[in-house]
């Protein structure tokens, strides 16, 4: 993935969860049962809203980061999917969780956001920690070879 998609991908999503919190402003305007009687659904549609947005500008702060710490491409590219996919896995998680739990337990979907959590994060430390110099992994080194000591 580009640098550029990476970014229209990011506002998009931000798009889509800021268009979600007009959804549920909506639904409390208009006093919707299926929202106002059910709490726990209710709090994790606004956890779901509140995150996606969140998460969706940090994925335009990682890609202007990127672009300025000179991550190498070759890293670039993975870091931009896992991002992205753990940006969307928390915000869906929460909404996921909501809209089909049991009486007092969120549904099973909300397991998508610690997951998604994990990658995001460890797509930030990636960032954080990479060097312009920073060759990929190849997945043929099982290790160090001698010719790769300095």
């Amino acid at each position: 993935m580009k640098a550029s998609t990476h970014l229209r991908a990011a506002l998009l999503l931000l798009a889509l969860f800021l268009a979600s919190g007009l959804l549920l402003e909506a639904a409390l305007g208009a006093r919707a049962e299926a929202y106002l009687g059910d709490p726990l659904r209710r709090e994790f549609l606004r956890l779901a809203h509140a995150h996606g947005a969140l998460l969706a500008l940090v994925n335009v702060a990682l890609a202007s980061a990127m672009a300025r710490l000179e991550t190498p491409e070759a890293w670039a590219r993975a870091i931009r999917w896992g991002a992205l996919s753990g940006a969307l896995a928390v915000g869906l998680g929460f909404a996921g969780g909501g809209l089909w739990h049991g009486p007092t337990d969120p549904g099973p979907l909300v397991l998508f956001v610690p997951a998604g959590a994990f990658a995001l994060l460890s797509c930030l430390v990636l960032v954080a920690i990479s060097k312009p110099s920073d060759r990929a992994p190849r997945a043929s080194d099982s290790g160090a070879r001698d010719d790769d000591a300095s």
